[in-house]
């Protein structure tokens, strides 16, 4: 809704600024589902091993949300439309809005304090960003990582999807709840299709959600149109209930609930999400909620309102904003291990403790605020959201001013193209001049920057790039994924229109298994080596050779000499993230930021084999290896004498960039002037 609307309705239904209608009586056995659903919610955070489908607690969730909205929006019953619209927005806004501007802010600050920049920084910053205008959903559904992916767990922002799900909500629901009321009329229905609006969107909402599970599940996880029919089916409960009882069957519809619940935790992890994966859940909650909102007290909705449940419930919100920030930060410093494993619900409970009876409770029933007319409460959070915005964008870009991490020296961490601005002593290479050089691969061809474009400046050659995470050339493990051989065909056709003869082709990739993933405190690390070993079967190898054929072939034909970097060293753990007081000793960190020399050279024996074949039979092959500059005769380290040669488990840093370019740049004045390397 925008300012000049907002206005307008507050011109024109003047009386809302005085609207004060009773809230529906608090019911204390709801705040105790709330409760359930925080506390399953946090627990599957915490270890997914302790309750696998702890994450249907959302779900719950989102069921209770309908339900109490319609409630809420029901004792607005005689209000006019733009009335009713713009006290519920004043209501969320207040209810909502202050403890999200806080965490969201109090999380900007402290990633910019103790996480560490990396390429996926600024997935977690586009969420944050996203957060503050209830779309991070929306930029969630289009990222790489899904929800319960590896990477995910390290957006310290991931939570806020779910309200940004039902803060879209909230745009649509008003009017067509509004329609309903109106449409019931007095003695007879004046819009007879009204009743039938929100079931037949609510069942268009399932269908979609089933089928758009299985087409695009990271969408249907993250957006509205399949999230939909979970909000509704609250709403369409309290419509059912307006004119229904469940009478004596109270706790059995309770027990019947409660073991849907018990069933959705359980079966959730194995079925596709969210349909069928929270069909019981939400079901179940359907139950629960029918049984407590009922006249008179169940069994179980005295055990629901029992007071520690009911007050966990009253902080459920400020424990949802905060439980993942406060998690993810652990996960990128100490760890969730040992001492801090046991800190952590003390730390939550006192945080949202203070968020609940310091900001959340104050301002939603503040006096003043409430006498403020809506449209002027409301135009006043635009600023202070665009302030919050503003700060957000100024503790990204001046992160390397703040960070208490060694990684703030970028010049040293990061493999940047060198910058025009910083001087470059030129070196005489006459044969190099106005030469191409084309630089193709994946990540780690991307991780070459400083050096390719040092060279460049210094030798007068031109540098193309083109490179896609992932998307390997000549990886001597295996044939390039499916996905990546039209990013392959682009690049190779590029190449074969702009190179002449005597440019060169630098092919950059991962050429070893990655040792990510493992557990080196409980696995033995030479078992886990003959296990990545025998992974490369002979198919594999053959895949791998054919792939190199295709390619080097298309390349021999152009008369461009082509240069294939031999398998780096690669590590256990990524030095960015545990060469810091503060994260060293991280779980991540335990295999070390070293490995023996004799080991790398046994990962690496099988594609050096295949590299001396491919070199033998393709004159225009020069294979270059930087192994030997970045380790010593017994060991290769990823941070040498507090310098770091990698940034990460296994691209170079901008540091191990300037290390290796003497030898990068000799190997290709050698190219130029025919001489052997």
């Amino acid at each position: 809704m925008t300012v000049a609307a907002v206005v307008m309705l507050s011109d024109r239904f003047p009386s809302v600024a005085g609207m004060s209608p009773p809230e529906p009586p608090h019911n204390a056995a709801i705040d105790g589902l709330r409760a359930l659903a925080v506390l399953a919610v946090v627990v599957f955070h915490a270890n997914a091993t302790w309750l696998p489908g702890g994450f249907t607690g959302v779900d719950l969730f989102f069921v209770v949300s309908g339900f109490v909205i319609s409630q809420s929006l029901a004792s607005r019953t005689h209000a006019s439309l733009g009335a009713m619209l713009l006290d519920f927005y004043r209501r969320r806004v207040l209810r909502l809005l202050p403890a999200l501007l806080v965490m969201l802010m109090a999380t900007f600050v402290l990633s910019a304090l103790f996480i560490p920049r990396a390429w996926r920084n600024e997935q977690f910053d586009q969420t944050g960003w996203a957060a503050l205008v209830g779309f991070s959903n929306i930029v969630l559904a289009g990222q790489q990582d899904d929800y319960f992916s590896p990477g995910a767990e390290l957006n310290p922002f991931l939570h806020t999807w779910t309200l940004g799900v039902e803060e879209q909500f909230y745009l649509v629901f008003p009017l067509l709840f509004f329609v309903w009321l109106r449409g019931r009329g007095r003695g007879r229905e004046r819009w007879p299709w009204s009743r039938w609006l929100l079931p037949v969107l609510t069942v268009l909402s399932l269908a979609w959600a089933g089928w758009q599970a299985q087409a695009a599940p990271a969408a249907a996880f993250y957006l509205l149109p399949a999230r939909f029919w979970e909000l509704a089916a609250g709403a369409l409960l309290y419509q059912w209930m307006r004119t229904r009882t469940l009478g004596q069957k109270g706790d059995a519809v309770a027990v019947a609930g409660l073991a849907l619940l018990a069933a959705g935790v359980v079966i959730a992890p194995q079925l596709a999400m969210p349909v069928p994966g929270v069909l019981a859940t939400v079901a179940g909650t359907l139950m629960l909620l029918a049984s407590v909102s009922a006249p008179g007290t169940s069994r179980i909705g005295r055990a629901l309102g029992c007071t520690p449940l009911a007050y966990l419930g009253r902080l459920s919100y400020s424990l949802y904003l905060w439980h993942w920030p406060l998690l993810v930060l652990l996960r990128w410093t100490y760890g969730l291990h040992g001492a801090a494993l046991w800190l952590y619900p003390v730390l939550l409970l006192a945080v949202s403790a203070a968020s609940y009876h310091f900001i959340e409770r104050p301002l939603r029933s503040a006096a003043p605020l409430l006498r403020l007319a809506p449209a002027k409460l409301l135009v006043m959070a635009l600023p202070l959201v665009a302030l919050c915005g503003a700060g957000a964008w100024a503790t990204v870009e001046y992160h390397e001013q703040v960070s208490l991490s060694v990684t703030r020296d970028g010049y040293a961490w990061q493999a940047r193209r060198y910058p025009a601005w910083r001087p470059l002593e030129p070196v005489s290479a006459p044969t190099l001049e106005g030469r191409r050089l084309f630089v193709v691969g994946d990540s780690h061809a991307a991780a070459y920057r400083t050096m390719t474009s040092m060279v460049a400046r210094q030798t007068g050659m031109e540098v193309r790039q083109q490179d896609r995470g992932g998307c390997s050339f000549v990886n001597l493990l295996r044939a390039s994924p499916a996905d990546c051989q039209g990013f392959i065909e682009d690049a190779l056709s590029t190449i074969e229109r702009e190179a002449h003869p005597g440019d060169i082709v630098l092919l950059a990739a991962l050429r070893m298994p990655e040792l990510r993933g493992f557990d080196w405190q409980r696995q033995d690390a030479q078992e886990i080596y003959r296990q990545l070993l025998a992974e490369r079967t002979p198919a594999h190898a053959q895949a791998a050779r054919d792939e190199a054929d295709r390619v080097l072939g298309r390349l021999q034909k152009l008369g461009v000499h082509v240069v294939v970097d031999a398998p780096l060293p690669l590590f256990k753990a990524g030095a960015y993230r545990c060469s810091d007081w503060f994260n060293r000793h991280n779980p991540a960190c335990a295999g070390g930021l070293s490995m023996s020399r004799a080991d790398l050279d046994r990962l690496r024996a099988p594609q050096m084999a295949l590299l001396a074949e491919l070199a033998a039979r393709y004159p225009s092959l020069t294979v270059w290896d930087p192994l030997p500059l970045l380790c010593g005769p017994q060991a290769c380290s990823a941070v040498e004498e507090g310098e770091p040669l990698f940034f990460d488990n296994d691209h170079l840093s901008g540091h191990g960039n300037r290390v290796l370019l003497p030898s990068f740049r000799q190997t290709l004045i050698d190219i130029a002037s025919g001489k052997p390397v």
